[in-house]
């Protein structure tokens, strides 16, 4: 029985189809040119994760203000993320119920538990159309977030790992 099919990405389409990628300068902008929305400007948590992520993308040299929308929403689930987080520390991941005249009614899941599970998926979808996920970086012209950042390969053999041989 086979697994599932590898869904590609659309930038790991673009690699293998053997076509010319587009120019690498098309439509690309600097931090400063990215139209920071109202919501995020005004929070100084959003605005710190607004910058992270432009100042990653353009030092990948792929960020363009066609990802505002994207960028925003992924802040915003992150915001979410991290408020259910929160709440979930405070409170727990079971809420007791009692009911108004003080009897215990029984102990329910939490909702931030079923808000953050929804969102976590749609942060993954957000981070692999921003091709911020491990597979998607890989294809893009420069892996590392910053320049100076230098990864060093191990090629020692490890006992109990079965390499790629042409050995039968």
């Amino acid at each position: 029985m086979a697994g599932r099919p590898k869904r590609r990405t659309p930038t790991e389409l673009l690699y293998f189809s053997g076509k010319k990628a587009p120019d690498a300068n098309t439509e690309l902008c600097t931090i400063h040119d990215m139209p920071v929305p109202n919501r995020i400007a005004e929070d100084k948590e959003k605005k710190q994760i607004w910058d992270y992520i432009c100042a990653d993308m353009q030092s990948r040299q792929c960020l363009s203000a066609t990802y505002s929308i994207t960028i925003s929403e992924l802040i915003e689930t992150l915001a979410l993320i991290n408020k259910c987080r929160k709440n979930m520390d405070e409170h727990g991941l079971v809420i007791e119920r009692i009911d108004d005249e003080g009897n215990y009614l029984g102990s329910v899941e939490s909702p931030y538990v079923k808000i953050m599970a929804r969102q976590q998926g749609v942060l993954l979808k957000l981070l692999e159309k921003l091709g911020m996920t491990p597979r998607d970086i890989t294809y893009l012209m420069r892996a590392e977030a910053s320049p100076d950042q230098v990864i060093q390969a191990r090629v020692t053999e490890i006992k109990g790992i079965q390499y790629f041989s042409d050995e039968r």
